[in-house]
C-alpha cells in the first residue's frame, strides 16, 4: 500500500482538476480532496498527521479533522488575517467612492492626449497595471475601466473589442502588500510582502508588463485594421454605468489619495528603507482606514453616514473570508495531503530524475496551473491549491521558495484573459457586445509574450 500511495494521490489530483472543470464548489472539493489524500497516508502506514506543533487528539481518525482545525488556526492568523484586513479596505475604498476618484484622476491626462489611438490603448494597459497596486480585483477592476476609460477609448477610434481585450488583460500580475493572492505567495514562501514586491515582483513585472503593452497595441491595431476592411467591427453604443463616474465626480481630488495612503506608508516604513520603524500591512491598512473615516467625516460632515460607510471595512473583510480565506483553509488540507502521500516527493524524484532542476519544475508546474486557469476562468483555485508545496519543492531542489511561488503566480494570472469562461472577460465582453472568444482572440497573444517575458526575467534574475 506504502508503494501506491503516491499514484492514488495523483488520481485523486486528476480528479480533483475534474472537479474543478466541471465547476464543482472549489472549496467543498478541495475539503473532500485533502481528506481523501491524508486517509490515503493514513492507509499508507503514517501515524502522524500533525503539523509541528500541533498537538494529536490521540486517534487519527479526529486527526484528520485536527490537522484542518490546526491548519486553519494557522493560516487565520497569519496569511488569512492580512487578506481580510486588505479585504475590508479596499471594500471601504469603494464605499466611499475613493477608489473611483483614483481612477478618475489617474485616466484624466488622457483625455488631453491626441496621440495615436492605439498607443492611448497602451498607456491605459500601463496605466491600469499601477492602479493595480491598490485595485486587486480584475473584475473590479474592469467594471471601474469599463465605466471611466471605456468611452474614451470609443471616442478616440479604438473599436469596442479592442478596449475590451485590453481592459479584460490589465491585471495580470497582482501586487502585494495589497493582492491576496500575492500576499499568500509571499507568506507561503516565508518573505515579507513589501520585500516580495519591490525585490522580487517589481523588477519582475516592469519588463513583463511593457512588452505586453507594446503587443496590445500592435495586435489591436492589427486586428481593428483587418476586421474594418473585412466590415466585421461591431458598432458599438456607449452607453456605460454612470453611478461610478457620477460618485467620482462628485469627490475632492484627494479623495483619490485614501487608497494609496498604506502603500505610501509601508513603501517608507519597511525594513528595506526606515528601518527604525517598521509597519506591517494589516497595521497600515487599519491605519489608512480610520484615517479615511476621518477625512471622509471632515468633508460630509455627517457622523451617521460616515460610521455606517465606515462599517464597510467589515462587511469587506467577511466577503474575503468567505470568497478567499475559507478557500485557502481547505487549501491547506490539500497541501498537507499531497505531502502526507508522498506524491510530492514522487513529483521532486521524477525532476530530478529528469535532470529539470528547479527551473523545469517551476515551468512544469505553471504549465499545470495554466491550463486549470485556462480551463476553469480562474486561477485561484489552482494557485491557492498548489502554492504551499512551494517550500519544500524549492528546498529539496536548493532553490529559492518565493521564485517557485512567483512563478505559479505569474502563471495563474497571465493566463486569465485567455479564458472565455472568466469573469473578467465576460464582463469586457459584454460591454463591447461581442462573444467570450472574440476578446480572447486578441488577448492570449500579449497575454503568452508578457508571461513568457516574466517567467524568463523570474529565471534569469533569481
Amino acid at each position: 500500500m506504502h508503494e501506491l500511495m503516491p499514484y492514488l494521490a495523483l488520481l485523486v489530483v486528476v480528479l480533483t482538476g475534474v472537479g474543478i472543470v466541471k465547476k464543482l464548489q472549489v472549496n467543498i472539493l478541495l475539503l473532500f480532496a485533502g481528506l481523501a489524500l491524508n486517509l490515503i497516508a493514513i492507509l499508507g502506514g503514517l501515524d502522524n498527521l500533525m503539523p509541528k506543533g500541533a498537538r494529536s487528539t490521540g486517534f487519527i481518525g479526529f486527526d484528520l479533522f485536527a490537522l484542518l482545525s490546526a491548519l486553519s488556526r494557522n493560516q487565520a492568523a497569519t496569511t488569512g488575517f492580512i487578506i481580510l484586513v486588505a479585504g475590508g479596505f479596499a471594500a471601504y475604498m469603494d464605499q466611499i467612492g475613493a477608489t473611483d476618484k483614483l481612477v478618475s484622476v489617474c485616466m484624466r491626462p488622457l483625455q488631453k492626449c491626441h496621440a495615436n489611438p492605439f498607443l492611448i490603448l497602451g498607456a491605459v494597459f500601463v496605466m491600469g497595471n499601477l492602479l493595480g497596486l491598490v485595485v486587486t480585483s480584475a473584475a473590479g477592476m474592469a467594471m471601474l475601466l469599463a465605466v471611466s476609460v471605456y468611452p474614451l477609448l470609443i471616442g478616440i477610434g479604438v473599436s469596442g473589442v479592442a478596449a475590451a481585450a485590453v481592459i479584460g488583460s490589465v491585471l495580470v500580475i497582482s501586487y502585494a502588500p495589497s493582492s491576496a493572492i500575492a500576499v499568500l505567495s509571499a507568506t507561503t514562501a516565508g518573505v515579507d510582502p513589501m520585500t516580495y514586491l519591490i525585490h522580487y515582483q517589481l523588477p519582475v513585472a516592469v519588463p513583463a508588463i511593457l512588452v505586453t503593452a507594446v503587443c496590445h497595441v500592435l495586435v489591436q491595431s492589427w486586428y481593428d485594421s483587418r476586421d474594418a476592411a473585412r466590415g466585421l467591427l461591431v458598432k458599438i453604443d456607449p452607453k456605460t454605468v454612470a453611478e461610478k463616474a457620477d460618485r467620482a465626480a462628485g469627490k475632492p481630488w484627494f479623495y483619490a489619495l485614501l487608497p494609496i495612503a498604506p502603500i505610501v506608508m509601508l513603501f517608507i516604513f519597511n525594513k528595506m528603507v526606515y528601518k527604525t520603524v517598521v509597519l506591517d500591512v494589516a497595521t497600515a491598512m487599519f491605519m489608512g482606514w480610520v484615517f479615511a473615516i476621518l477625512v471622509d467625516l471632515t468633508c460630509r460632515r455627517n457622523l451617521i453616514e460616515c460610521f455606517k460607510d465606515g462599517f464597510a471595512m467589515f462587511k469587506g473583510m467577511g466577503h474575503m473570508m468567505q470568497s478567499v480565506v475559507g478557500l485557502i483553509f481547505v487549501a491547506a488540507l490539500f497541501a498537507a495531503g499531497l505531502k502526507n502521500a508522498g506524491l510530492v516527493s514522487l513529483l521532486i524524484d521524477a525532476a530530478r530524475g529528469a535532470g529539470f532542476g528547479m527551473t523545469g519544475t517551476g515551468l512544469v508546474v505553471s504549465a499545470v496551473i495554466g491550463i486549470v486557469t485556462v480551463l476553469t476562468g480562474s486561477g485561484v483555485a489552482s494557485f491557492t491549491g498548489l502554492v504551499p508545496i512551494a517550500p519544500q519543492v524549492a528546498g529539496s531542489l536548493g532553490g529559492d521558495p518565493a521564485v517557485l511561488a512567483m512563478m505559479m503566480q505569474l502563471s495563474s494570472e497571465f493566463l486569465r484573459p485567455l479564458s472565455p469562461v472568466a469573469g473578467v472577460i465576460i464582463i469586457v465582453a459584454g460591454f463591447a457586445g461581442v462573444s467570450p472568444l472574440t476578446v480572447v482572440r486578441r488577448t492570449w497573444l500579449p497575454c503568452l509574450a508578457g508571461l513568457a517575458v516574466a517567467l524568463a526575467l523570474t529565471i534569469l534574475l533569481f
